[in-house]
């Protein structure tokens, strides 16, 4: 089997009899880019093998908008607010074009000042009840970018909304232990700045993705963020890209490049689990693969 969700998963010929053919899978960043950022390998793994992708942002990310921010820094003129609203919406539809994603959720809030929102919720509770994710992908609750963090407690406040019978909205049963929506949640493992709060908040992954055939597709999407400096002028994605997913999740399970997450259940299994993926990556003497230099 070509993707493999997790190294504490079944054997390949078990998850392929255990699978559904086609998984439903929603994909939330704070800001338009952390869609790509923290799990843009993945989400193109998945949208390769024929699952269901949905990109979902909650917040417009003009906080995170630095070229207009220097712009207005060196001239003190406004810009226009709803043009630059509408360049990081089209960015994200472009970036996630590049992974083979169409449905993209721009709900356009202000992200200026981030907090736990009722109307925010129930658009995010809006999404799950129509895409009906078996999956869920977001940041880990504690991250201290406020956009992060918060993100990711509406949600879980909307996959209990989305469970919920609510007048005229769509409505998703329950299923799995997540408490509503996805049978299971995704958190990423990276974290959103180096500082203490974050110190005293570790986490420590248990699913790791190998991205590396697809990790030159996830930097020609993350380059269509030029809002944020990206581009294939600027060498910022070659440098997050051997940081980030170059760093010690692929090293110390002899990948290239990879993306890792915690899961939010603990799986269930009849049998005490491994993969044949892992096995084979443990098997494997040479560490020539893993100093591949793709970006």
């Amino acid at each position: 089997m070509r993707v493999q969700l997790a190294y504490n998963a079944f054997t390949s010929h078990e998850m392929e009899a255990t699978m559904p053919s086609e998984l439903s899978i929603l994909n939330i960043g704070g800001h338009p880019k952390d869609c790509i950022l923290y799990a843009g390998g993945t989400i193109a793994r998945h949208v390769a093998r024929g699952d269901r992708v949905t990109m979902l942002t909650p917040y417009t990310g003009l906080s995170h908008h630095l070229t207009a921010i220097n712009e207005y820094r060196d001239s003190s003129q406004m810009p226009d607010m709803e043009a630059l609203v509408k360049e990081r919406k089209t960015e994200l539809e472009n970036a996630s074009a590049v992974l083979g994603v169409q449905d993209v959720r721009f709900l356009g809030y202000d992200d200026s000042i981030t907090t736990i929102t009722p109307e925010i919720v129930s658009d995010i509770a809006d999404v799950i009840g129509d895409v009906t994710p078996d999956i869920i992908i977001t940041h880990w609750p504690n991250d201290t970018v406020p956009a992060h963090g918060l993100s990711t407690k509406m949600l879980l406040l909307a996959i209990d909304a989305a469970a919920g019978i609510r007048p005229g909205k769509p409505y998703k049963p329950f299923g799995g232990d997540t408490g509503g929506a996805a049978s299971q949640i995704f958190y990423h493992d990276q974290r959103g700045r180096t500082n203490i709060l974050e110190s005293l908040n570790p986490r420590m992954p248990n699913v790791i993705i190998d991205i590396t055939d697809v990790v030159v597709q996830k930097a020609e999407a993350m380059n269509c963020f030029t809002s944020q400096n990206y581009g294939e002028r600027s060498n910022l994605q070659r440098k997050l890209g051997e940081v980030l997913d170059g760093g010690l999740a692929g090293l110390h399970t002899r990948v290239p490049y990879a993306e890792a997450f915690l899961s939010h259940n603990p799986e269930l299994y009849e049998y005490l689990p491994l993969s044949d993926y892992r096995i084979k990556r443990s098997n494997e003497a040479s560490t020539e693969h893993i100093s591949q230099m793709l970006l």
